[in-house]
């Protein structure tokens, strides 16, 4: 059990939050810079899912980040 860490997809390994990951998942994002927007907050992609998810999202597949990457 992970004690300290919000099983939100945030901290799954499978959630992709930088813009550019973004952009080149979503066709036509990039021309109007939304992934870098504000109105994104800290939101971004469940690659396991394959969508666009709040980072405080939560779902039974949540898988922890390696340890050693976490700061």
């Amino acid at each position: 059990m992970i004690s300290g860490i919000a099983k939100e997809c945030r901290t799954c390994r499978n959630f992709l939050s930088v813009p550019i990951a973004i952009e080149a998942a979503v066709p036509g994002l990039a021309s109007l810079s939304s992934a870098y927007a504000s109105v994104r907050a800290d939101d971004g992609l469940c690659a396991l899912h394959d969508r666009y998810v709040a980072a405080r999202s939560v779902c039974d597949c949540y898988s922890p980040e390696d340890w050693h990457d976490m700061t």
